[in-house]
């Protein structure tokens, strides 16, 4: 079975994986590297928004109503979150040195959202880190086949993956 370089950053509830990414992109952006995928981001009122990293593009993902916070009712809106995944298609027409994905979610574990084209950038071959909620690892594993490996939610230890990796 062929070793892909792919990185399940774990995270536990309180964890700064967002800090961790995005600290994780800029370095590496610094240093010439052409990295494509989505970082979520607070929306400027309320709601959550998936950033490309690529173009800096905002897509709005999730923007709770009052009703829906009030019943605890998801508001992610699949055809935006369909939408945000152009980054990683764009990855695949040549040139992604890595592709960061914020993250692994209910609708990827359902085989919905970025989960088509998450397998796709994998399977050429792309190192890819996807954070990975702790509770979710075994889902994860079944959504690889167990490729890859796991790393912690620390800039060090992503940045030691990196330079295992780099193409």
């Amino acid at each position: 079975m062929m070793d892909l370089p792919i990185a399940a950053v774990l995270y536990a509830p309180g964890d700064p994986v967002h800090e961790v990414l995005k600290a994780f992109v800029a370095r590496l952006q610094g240093d010439g590297v052409d990295i494509h995928g989505v970082l979520q981001d607070p929306a400027p009122e309320r709601g959550i928004d998936a950033v490309d990293i690529h173009t800096g593009r905002r897509t709005p993902i999730l923007r709770p109503t009052d009703y829906e916070l009030d019943n605890k009712v998801c508001s992610l809106k699949p055809s935006k979150l369909t939408e945000a995944g152009a980054s990683l298609r764009r990855a695949l027409d040549g040139g992604a040195e890595l592709v960061v994905v914020e993250k692994f979610g209910k609708s990827e574990k359902d085989g919905e959202g970025l989960a088509d084209d998450l397998l796709a950038v994998m399977a050429e071959g792309i190192p890819t880190v996807v954070s990975v909620p702790v509770a979710d690892r075994e889902a994860w594993s079944a959504f690889t086949g167990g490729m890859g490996v796991a790393v912690s939610c620390e800039a060090e230890a992503l940045m030691a993956w990196w330079r295992r990796v780099r193409p």
